[in-house]
């Protein structure tokens, strides 16, 4: 409350129309008025300087701010909380349950509208969301997603239509916040040189994030009761290391992908430098990827001994075989194909390409569990290095896993990642620690087991995203080629320059809202100062990727999210993107 409200108010006693209801347990401050036929339930409270318009409904539980004026015939349900200096229009409708039914059971989600926010006449607010300090919602709008601080929405449903002063008035229209949000006249009040204070500051970061608490995460990790049990399992049985439970989700794993072997390590990375090693590529051989990867395909190829070259993308991303021939060299090793995002790489014309030249192909499967070619899982022929890191569709932390239908791989692997022992000190060749604890191997194992009930959630959601999505200017959605099924581990739009803002600046849209979103990834993955002299990467000419990469953003897909959440990706990624 100002200072010089707060003295105005000061020791001035509550001010109840006699047809007006406070009833026992509920609390009014001082100076507040309350008009014709209000009633504050039990467990209400409302501060100080409030105004309280005629026939207002203030639940139990409600709490209200000081200076709030609420003008006549407003509910304010149990769930919802009003900052201080809050304006709320004539019939302004607040609701409680998303929906609600006469029968069954009621699920309340609470709603907040910060500090010095305006609802207009004839509003509806649904359950859930956020309006920000010194916000603006129009008059008869329906607000269906979270409103960022000093936001002017307005519509059906509420969209974007300026940023404003603290008083009030357009600072701009821009779909991106300003970097001052003082209009003129405040400025000048303020003083020459005056820098903004933090609620006038442009929207960036954490602390300006809407939603707080109720941030949508890009990746969350799911862990439940099997996980527990099957840990405590392996912690009474003594035996973390070396056991059966390693062998055993091999076994499960090798069955999931229709594999005749697979073989757990450590992590993904090393599953990668395992799978090199195993199909004896080193020293002076090279290996031709996508620039468009995760460092961890790169790095395994340089720790192999291995030259690294690359061959530039398809329209859906992944490797491009076309591009890929021209690159062969009678030094050419293996091809090594990174199933992007979940989304498998044209496996066919590639495994043709490695047949007719001698070549192996190594599958980078780190995010494509359960992933499909055709009627193939990924991994079923061939070798396939798969990741278990925490953000995978399954996880048990860190850990990897290497298939192969090759009997002599699957045996070379094994010896790999033991030291090179056979058994207890008998060393055919020389080794490495590569191996899987018995404690994550349990994690993975319950994991696994959910995997296609994980991946159809994630198909669900990706579906969800696409059908609001679509039709955006200048945004392209993932596609799926016919034959492939895609293991959405990440939902990955392009933002191209013919959307009215660029991806870095939908990123600060989304992150200004509560929702993470991650360039995936934000440059090449050999432009970056430690491999550009690297005397064994080749930088070959990747035009396609070149483009991409200044256009990727994932947006959240992962089983966790609600159909709330999503309605608020698609709410805050088309308000950003349409210019009104």
């Amino acid at each position: 409350m100002p200072a010089e409200a707060e003295q105005e108010t000061a020791g001035q006693p509550p001010q109840v129309h006699p047809t007006a209801t406070v009833e026992p347990g509920a609390a009014v401050g001082d100076g507040t008025v309350i008009w014709h036929h209000s009633q504050l339930r039990p467990g209400s409270v409302v501060g100080r300087g409030c105004t309280l318009g005629k026939n207002v409904f203030v639940d139990a539980g409600v709490r209200i701010g000081d200076q709030v004026k609420i003008q006549n015939n407003v509910s304010v349900y149990r769930g919802v909380e009003l900052g201080d200096e809050v304006f709320i229009g004539p019939s302004a409708v607040f609701t409680n349950d998303l929906r609600p039914r006469a029968a069954g059971g009621w699920q309340r989600r609470d709603t907040r509208v910060r500090r010095g926010a305006s609802v207009g006449a004839n509003a509806t607010v649904v359950c859930g969301v956020e309006i920000g300090e010194y916000a603006m919602v129009g008059a008869g709008a329906v607000v269906t997603a979270p409103v960022l601080p000093h936001q002017l929405v307005a519509g059906n449903p509420a969209r974007h239509h300026a940023w404003v002063c603290r008083c009030g008035e357009i600072v701009s229209r821009d779909a991106v916040c300003p970097a001052d949000l003082r209009c003129p006249r405040c400025q000048d009040r303020a003083g020459p040189g005056s820098a903004p204070t933090a609620d006038q500051a442009p929207l960036a970061g954490p602390a300006a994030t809407a939603g707080g608490d109720n941030r949508i995460r890009l990746t969350k990790v799911e862990i439940g009761r099997q996980e527990e049990e099957a840990v405590l399992a392996v912690l009474r049985s003594g035996r973390l290391a070396g056991g059966t439970v390693v062998a055993e989700l091999e076994r499960a794993f090798a069955s999931a992908h229709g594999a005749a072997h697979a073989v757990a390590v450590s992590n993904g990375t090393t599953a990668l430098v395992a799978a090199l090693r195993a199909h004896g590529i080193g020293a002076g051989d090279e290996v031709i990827t996508t620039p468009l990867t995760f460092v961890a395909t790169l790095n395994a190829i340089l720790e192999a001994g291995a030259v690294a070259r690359f061959a530039d993308i398809a329209d859906d991303l992944t490797i491009d075989p076309a591009q890929l021939a021209s690159l062969v060299t009678p030094r050419t090793k293996a091809l090594l194909p990174v199933h992007l995002y979940g989304l498998p790489a044209p496996m066919t014309e590639i495994s043709e390409l490695a047949a007719a030249r001698g070549l192996a192909v190594i599958e980078d499967a780190a995010q494509a569990h359960g992933a499909r070619v055709g009627t193939a899982a990924v991994g079923s022929s061939g070798t396939a290095t798969f990741s278990l890191y925490g953000t995978k569709n399954i996880t048990c932390g860190e850990g990897g896993i290497v298939t192969t239908s090759d009997d002599e791989i699957a045996d070379r692997l094994r010896l790999l990642r033991n030291h090179g022992m056979r058994a207890i000190y008998d060393y055919e060749l020389p080794g490495y620690n590569y191996r899987l604890t018995d404690l994550q191997a349990a994690v993975a194992a319950a994991q696994l087991a959910r995997l296609p009930s994980i991946n159809e959630s994630r198909a669900r959601n990706a579906a969800r995203l696409t059908a609001g999505l679509s039709g955006l200017p200048g945004l392209v959605l993932p596609a799926v080629p016919p034959g492939r099924l895609h293991a959405w581990h990440l939902y990955v739009v392009q933002v191209t320059a013919a959307a009215p803002i660029d991806r870095d600046q939908l990123g600060k849209c989304l992150d200004a809202a509560g929702i993470d979103a991650r360039p995936y990834y934000p440059a090449l993955v050999h432009d970056y100062a430690c491999y550009r002299d690297h005397p064994r990467v080749i930088i070959d000419a990747t035009p396609r990727a070149c483009r991409a990469v200044r256009e990727v953003l994932a947006l959240p897909v992962h089983p966790s999210l609600t159909s709330d959440d999503i309605d608020r990706i698609v709410s805050c990624v088309r308000t950003a993107l349409i210019d009104d």
